[in-house]
């Protein structure tokens, strides 16, 4: 009798603990204040299933406290904590990977480094977890710029069953971007080689082509680079930076069209005034404001002779 009403003292006493808001952790600059995980793997070795579910339950309630970038970023180190105690803990990488990127406004994010490190620890013990594959390419794509590892992964995950054929697409579109123009080529040749109807062959025919075109078009910016830099202008014509030697022969699109300089000093195609790459908001109205302001030089001009 008197153990039953000690366990239910403690259950009352517990719930009660549990209704209360949550306290804001103990921290020092760096991030809350937690144990070492050696120490807990010591102390609460056959509790450790227990301890990991408790951080991830902390993570929780900081997700609910948080309203800061720093408070967003305390919720990495309870369930990094939680998956080095637990490392099969599949959901806790993928929630803690989503939930700490914090927006500062103007799509300027912090903590998104955390948040690629958790979901790269997750792949360490789930290498083919799909969601970890697009959520950290979708990291390394969006926030670090890093457009190669964002097409290594995707090129992995494009190669399961069922996935999608825009990933695919998108890999040698990062590839293209990120000047590994030969991985963009030989992913395109292996999926025109593979594909299994007209339609797709088609379509990677004419990526190979566009990737081909990106390539041209990225030395004709090198060039264009060392005119502005060797002459303090830029050069109005593509014929011009092979008349003063900066190509050594009139450049070839794989796609027929016309190279061209815009405005803003980038090379274009008239075969595609898309460039191989990522288009964000402020890109797409670049271009728009481009195409609006015409003025676009195609070939040799009396000014430029």
């Amino acid at each position: 009798m008197l153990m039953r009403i000690v366990v239910l003292c403690l259950a009352v006493c517990s719930v009660a603990l549990m209704a209360d808001k949550p306290a804001k952790p103990l921290r020092t600059k760096d991030g809350p204040i937690l144990p070492r995980r050696e120490m807990l793997e010591v102390l609460g070795a056959a509790q450790k299933p227990l301890l990991a579910d408790f951080y991830w339950l902390q993570a929780i309630q900081q997700m609910g406290r948080a309203n800061t970038d720093t408070e967003y970023r305390d919720i990495f180190f309870y369930a990094d904590l939680a998956t080095d105690l637990d490392p099969k803990f599949r959901y806790v990488y993928e929630w803690g990977g989503v939930a700490t990127p914090f927006n500062l406004g103007r799509e300027q994010w912090v903590n998104t480094d955390l948040s690629s490190r958790l979901l790269s620890k997750g792949l360490s013990v789930f290498p083919d977890d799909r969601r970890f594959l697009f959520q950290l390419a979708y990291n390394k794509m969006t926030y670090e710029r890093d457009y190669k590892g964002a097409a290594d992964l995707l090129t992995k995950l494009s190669k399961f069953p069922d996935t999608p054929p825009y990933v695919a697409h998108l890999a040698t579109r990062l590839y293209a971007q990120a000047g590994s123009f030969d991985s963009g080529l030989h992913m395109a040749e292996m999926l025109r080689d593979s594909a299994e109807d007209e339609e797709s062959r088609a379509f990677y025919e004419h990526r190979i082509k566009e990737i081909l075109r990106e390539r041209v078009l990225t030395e004709i910016d090198r060039a264009i680079e060392s005119f502005e830099k060797d002459r303090g202008q830029r050069p109005r014509t593509v014929p011009e930076l092979v008349r003063t030697g900066y190509l050594k022969a009139p450049p070839e699109d794989p796609l027929e069209g016309q190279f061209f300089i815009d405005r803003r000093g980038r090379a274009r195609s008239t075969s595609g005034l898309y460039r191989l790459e990522m288009y964000d908001d402020t890109k797409k109205k670049e271009l728009q404001e481009d195409l609006a302001a015409g003025g676009i030089v195609f070939g040799e001009s009396e000014d430029a002779r």
